[in-house]
């Protein structure tokens, strides 16, 4: 195998996540095969991201590389999976099993977990050294966003390679977890706690929740992370607030009465036109619209600032939008 690149590629899931993850790799030279559980939706969800792509970026993706398929078959020239399951360990073990069945021992085999540890994924595979863990946000062609999660038993080429190219072909910052699950739905999680405590106790409701996001992280999140962002603005007033505040922050163990009423009732969010917020007919149609020509536009003001922008030799080479 090279040392650097991935010459054929298998994805595997459905979806609009699973979908972006299939626009990102055609900005490499990899061949892939997506193989979906949803042929027609999946082609057109990948044909309108092409669409975007090449209307935003005055590039062009080849398509030619891309074959499309309805199951898994036998594979001996993969050198990497990428596999997007629910949140379900059985569903992701079955998964792993098969897939080694279907390609070679070698082959890196790389699924989604927020909710499992690595090791979780491993304990019922052959060869457990190939599994690692590949959390993507969606878009993926568009953000910067990779979480690599390996443990003890992941050999370090892999993970230099999976970071190489993730950099040079995927336009990835990517960051390493060692021996867990995901850190960016941790973050997430209890955020979204703390968003639930104050909206059952009465201090805010939805709509100023998502003010306060929006208009405070919103802004320096794009820029900086929340450590250096407290470097910036002086670390020693960020620990007299927390002193106190710490004390007072939700410890809750299960979500909040009225969001597992919420759900329950069938508020499920845009595709049932009922959430947090009411929608209207075609509503979730114009907000994706919105949101994937916001996601060019964010972009464009990120690649100006990449993580490390003050030291040029760390800097990532990311496609040029429309915008600039």
């Amino acid at each position: 195998m090279d040392s650097e690149g991935f010459k054929h590629i298998i994805v595997t899931g459905t979806g609009r996540l699973t979908n972006s993850i299939v626009t990102n790799l055609l900005k490499g030279e990899s061949h892939i095969q997506f193989i979906s559980g949803n042929l027609p939706g999946d082609e057109k969800g990948i044909a309108d991201q092409i669409a975007d792509w090449q209307l935003y970026c005055n590039t062009r993706l080849n398509t030619e590389r891309l074959q499309y398929l309805t199951s898994l078959e036998r594979n001996d020239k993969a050198d990497l999976v990428i596999a997007v399951t629910e949140e379900d360990l059985s569903i992701k073990q079955d998964l792993i099993n098969r897939l080694e069945e279907a390609v070679l021992p070698e082959t890196i085999i790389a699924l989604n977990t927020e909710s499992f540890s690595l090791r979780e994924l491993q304990s019922k595979s052959r060869y457990p050294n190939r599994i690692i863990g590949l959390n993507w946000t969606e878009p993926a062609y568009t953000t910067l966003f990779l979480e690599i999660i390996a443990s003890e038993a992941t050999p370090e080429n892999i993970i230099q390679r999976i970071k190489t190219v993730a950099r040079k072909e995927w336009e990835k910052d990517p960051y390493v977890i060692q021996n867990g699950s995901g850190i960016r739905s941790r973050l997430m999680a209890a955020m979204a706690r703390e968003a639930f405590f104050l909206i059952e106790n009465g201090y805010a409701n939805v709509q100023d929740i998502d003010r306060a996001c929006r208009n405070d992280a919103g802004y320096y999140l794009p820029f900086a992370g929340n450590c250096r962002y407290m470097d910036l603005m002086g670390t020693y007033a960020y620990g007299l607030v927390m002193k106190d505040l710490n004390r007072e922050l939700s410890t809750s163990d299960v979500p909040p009465s009225f969001f597992s009423s919420m759900v329950e009732s069938g508020k499920a969010g845009m595709d049932a036109q009922a959430g947090f917020y009411d929608y209207q007919d075609n509503e979730k149609d114009k907000w994706e619209q919105v949101f994937r020509k916001f996601s060019f536009e964010i972009k464009e003001i990120i690649d100006k600032y990449p993580f490390h922008y003050l030291n040029k030799d760390q800097e990532i080479t990311h496609s040029k939008t429309k915008f600039e």
